[in-house]
C-alpha cells in the first residue's frame, strides 16, 4: 500500500520535471507616469478673484464671474 503511493508520487514528480517551463514574465522598468497636474477650469465670483491660487490664469471675464484655469 505504502509502496504504491510512493511510486505514484515519484511518477507524478517525473512528469512534472519533464513538462516544459513557462517563461517568466518580466515587469517593465518603464512605468507609465501619471500626472495629477491636469488643468481645471473654474468659475469664480469677481469679489473672490484676489484669492485664486498662485499659477492660475484668468481666461475671461463674464459679468460677475471670472473663468480661471487652475493647475492641479
Amino acid at each position: 500500500m505504502y509502496e504504491d503511493r510512493l511510486e505514484t508520487i515519484k511518477a507524478v514528480c517525473e512528469k512534472l520535471k519533464n513538462q516544459p517551463r513557462k517563461p517568466k514574465t518580466v515587469k517593465s522598468k518603464h512605468q507609465p507616469v501619471t500626472s495629477n497636474s491636469k488643468i481645471k477650469i473654474r468659475k469664480i465670483p469677481s469679489w473672490c478673484i484676489d484669492r485664486i491660487p498662485v499659477g492660475s490664469r484668468i481666461i475671461r471675464e463674464d459679468g460677475d464671474y471670472h473663468w480661471v484655469s487652475v493647475v492641479g
